[in-house]
């Protein structure tokens, strides 16, 4: 698993609005492991580890080959994850979006509670 991190900076609007998207907040492009894990009991024994493409202070995207998914799942998230990370920081999240790839590969967009 790769964990180079790559960053790209995108440009924002004097509103504080990403340029591109109307975001409210600029997403910091990344390619980092991300753990993820079913918060619902009777999936526990679920534990994927998938790839952060990008990310803010309210939540995160990543991709992952894992079919189990669906909006509105709770998900605990450990990002970053790795071996060479000194700090595993564990959020509770919620799946607000969900992307079938051409890759074959699912894009999901979660959102931290709390």
């Amino acid at each position: 698993m790769a964990t180079a991190v790559q960053v790209h900076e995108s440009t924002a609007t004097s509103t504080g609005h990403a340029a591109s998207g109307g975001r409210r907040r600029e997403r910091l492009k990344v390619s980092l492991p991300v753990q993820v894990q079913p918060f619902d009991s009777r999936f526990i024994d679920i534990i994927d580890v998938g790839e952060v493409c990008d990310f803010t202070r309210d939540g995160l995207y990543f991709t992952t080959c894992m079919p189990h998914y669906f909006t509105g799942m709770r998900l605990i998230v450990t990002f970053p994850f790795g071996d060479q990370v000194s700090s595993h920081t564990r959020f509770l999240a919620t799946i607000v979006r969900l992307e079938d790839r051409q890759d074959g590969s699912r894009g999901i967009a979660v959102s931290f509670l709390l």
